[in-house]
């Protein structure tokens, strides 16, 4: 999500906006892709009915918010930040308000417990982002990003996170450290970031523009990119630009290249939050009547699925990972799969097989097929021992209209010898299309597998290597998995695998990948249909 923070007095009144008109600006804020805009600054005694106001406007306007707030000392920190807020806390249009602060003179993990305390009393939605500055909170020259981390740390509570300011941190480094290269906090403060500031310097004055400033914009954004599902929020200070430039086109400019700069597991997350819980729900159709035509398939995030064979309703590998942060349907999937009568698995990497997911499932009456190797975790996460067909190499199974047949999966690399143990499926049913699961694999030779039958259609899950997404081609090894993919299926073969919500940029595979792979099919065998499924995509394998 992209963000502008934007003076709260201005959005009130509308007047000091340094020739800014507020309905002009919001409106171009909104067709450049802002989706929310932080009021900087909300301070102790303002009103809270002039809070509500700003915001619903804004709400009105399509945005969430975020908001700026202060503190005068640590008696008054709780009605200071938390009373011109409450209105607007108790009648939220949006599912977390982050409120940023300043750490002052003071005990700040004592303050940022009593607003926790508060936070969690009245079940207000609402996380505290404490923010690194140019300087320390005695205003005299240091490590913020080291005291911030240390204190939130201390804290270590859910309603308590960072605002990474980008800006003031490259203010330290540039100042104190012009030697180093490092453009990054530690891991801990970006693991602890729920919200960022994000502006450039001249010379060693921060607040500035993107465009013709100073700030390593791409790789701060790539470096706390994957598992953050905050706002990318451009914090400009219009005073500091008086006279030298131009307001609007300025903050446009900043915008439309921080656009340019997400990476795109970021963008991925904001795709989620925008469109997962409806594919699920699309996906869900897959169950609707018995089909006409053997069995029908649906993609649930990017290697699970949903069958119907027959009116007999199974899947496999239901899970959900990041999603379950940025989705409504995840955490409803026990009800949302109360009829699938059975639930196979393959192996135990988290999105095939996670905790959470298992343990709302496990719920239902329904059936699982669980590996020999992962039984022990599927009686720890609550599945009951009388729902459990245990899964065994080379050893069919019967249930209902399936006939399933476990073979090795292929899921450790060739050579280095690094991977995890898994089973792929061979699963059919009289009168409906057979169909090949060899699962995530890492080494496309067919030894050991030989005695798999042929299939009528064959999941494949794409990957050409570890960490090189970004390279231009992957010829020689996307021929080696269409020839393995083609050995269990050679009329229709089904691609999947992409945009998976948990992978790091260099390692996710996207739908530039699958058309590699497909053309690589397509030139060994012309014939085979290839599918490549979005998420919630109904399709007949």
């Amino acid at each position: 999500m992209i963000g502008v923070s934007l003076s709260y007095k201005w959005l009130l009144t509308g007047g000091d906006g340094y020739g800014l008109d507020v309905r002009k600006t919001l409106t171009e804020l909104s067709r450049c892709g802002v989706d929310s805009i932080e009021l900087r600054t909300v301070l102790p005694g303002d009103s809270p009915e002039g809070v509500l106001s700003v915001a619903e406007r804004l709400w009105n306007f399509g945005f969430n918010i975020t908001v700026h707030s202060r503190m005068h000392s640590a008696k008054s920190a709780v009605s200071d930040v938390l009373d011109p807020l409450r209105p607007l806390l108790c009648s939220m249009k949006q599912e977390k308000l982050v409120i940023v602060l300043h750490p002052i003179v003071a005990d700040n993990v004592a303050i940022l417990n009593a607003l926790a305390d508060d936070i969690e009393k009245n079940g207000y939605s609402a996380v505290i982002a404490l923010e690194n500055n140019r300087l320390m909170p005695d205003e005299t020259e240091g490590d913020s990003a080291a005291y911030v981390l240390d204190v939130v740390k201390a804290v270590n509570r859910p309603a308590v996170g960072i605002c990474f300011d980008m800006g003031h941190y490259m203010y330290y480094r540039k100042k104190h450290h012009p030697e180093s290269s490092q453009v990054l906090p530690p891991a801990a403060f970006i693991k602890r970031t729920v919200h960022t500031h994000i502006h450039a310097l001249a010379g060693l004055k921060t607040h500035f523009p993107l465009v013709g400033y100073d700030l390593p914009l791409d790789e701060l954004c790539r470096g706390i990119a994957w598992g953050y599902f905050g706002i990318y929020n451009f914090e400009p200070d219009l005073p500091r630009w008086d006279g030298m430039i131009e307001p609007l086109s300025a903050i446009i400019d900043s915008l439309t290249k921080l656009k340019a700069h997400i990476p795109p597991c970021a963008r991925m997350y904001d795709g989620i939050r925008r469109n997962f819980d409806d594919g699920f729900r699309r996906a869900l159709t897959v169950y609707d009547g018995i089909p006409e035509q053997g069995t029908r398939a649906a993609l649930v995030n990017s290697s699970g699925y949903l069958f119907n064979t027959g009116g007999y309703l199974w899947a496999m590998d239901i899970a959900f990972r990041y999603a379950r942060h940025l989705a409504k349907t995840p955490a409803l999937v026990a009800d949302l799969l109360k009829d699938v009568k059975l639930m196979v698995v393959t192996h135990g990497h988290v999105d095939h097989f996670e905790e959470e997911t298992v343990r709302l499932l496990a719920k239902t009456d329904m059936l699982w097929v669980i590996p020999d190797f992962l039984y022990d975790n599927a009686i720890e996460w609550d599945v009951k021992p009388e729902n459990i067909v245990v899964a065994r190499k080379n050893e069919s199974i019967c249930i209902d209209k399936l006939t399933i047949l476990p073979f090795a999966g292929k899921h450790f690399r060739p050579i280095v010898g690094t991977g995890i143990e898994a089973y792929g499926y061979h699963i059919s049913a009289y009168g409906h299309h057979s169909m090949a699961f060899p699962g995530d694999v890492r080494d496309y030779s067919r030894v050991g597998l030989e005695s798999v039958p042929e299939a009528d259609c064959c999941f494949g899950h794409v990957w050409f290597g570890d960490g090189n997404s970004f390279d231009a081609s992957h010829s020689e090894i996307a021929k080696k998995q269409a020839e393995f993919l083609l050995s269990f299926s050679n009329r229709h073969i089904v691609l999947a695998h992409l945009y998976e919500n948990g992978r790091r940029d260099e390692d996710m595979w996207r739908e530039e990948h699958a058309d590699e792979l497909s053309e690589a099919i397509k030139q060994i065998s012309p014939a085979t249909k290839v599918t490549v499924p979005r998420h919630g995509d109904v399709f007949l394998p």
